[in-house]
């Protein structure tokens, strides 16, 4: 097996990409308003902390599906966008569907923040295939 080959470039790209699409999902210009379980820190140094960790996890999900995506061979934008959506029907749709069954959440809730994820995977599967 040949090693895989990780533009990490691109990777920290995809990662602050990702960052970018949740701050305009949920600004108030977009569905801020309507979520009412995401608090906007009071304290400057908490929202710096919570932008680093929102930095690593959006690293983490690049990295893997960067990984996956050069294993896969995956060579185009279409088929990189394909992945995307794989990825978010088998691991995110799943598993945030947990809390509209067996929490008793809105299904709107599940539609927010699925479809925040579903734009992103769609957007970082398609420009790590490219």
């Amino acid at each position: 097996m040949e090693p895989i080959q990780i533009d990490w470039i691109v990777v920290f790209l995809a990662a602050v990409v990702n960052m970018l699409i949740g701050f305009v999902w949920y600004s108030r210009w977009l569905f801020g308003p309507l979520c009412t379980d995401v608090k906007i820190p009071k304290k400057m140094s908490k929202a710096i902390l919570q932008g680093v960790y929102g930095l690593l996890v959006s690293l983490v999900i690049a990295f893997f599906f960067s990984f996956f995506e050069a294993f896969l061979g995956v060579t185009n934008v279409t088929d990189g966008m394909f992945v995307g959506v794989c990825f978010w029907l088998g691991f995110v749709a799943t598993t945030q569907i947990s809390s509209v069954i067996w929490e008793g959440k809105p299904i709107s809730m599940f539609f927010l923040h699925s479809g925040c994820k579903l734009l992103s995977f769609i957007v970082i599967g398609g420009l790590l295939g490219a």
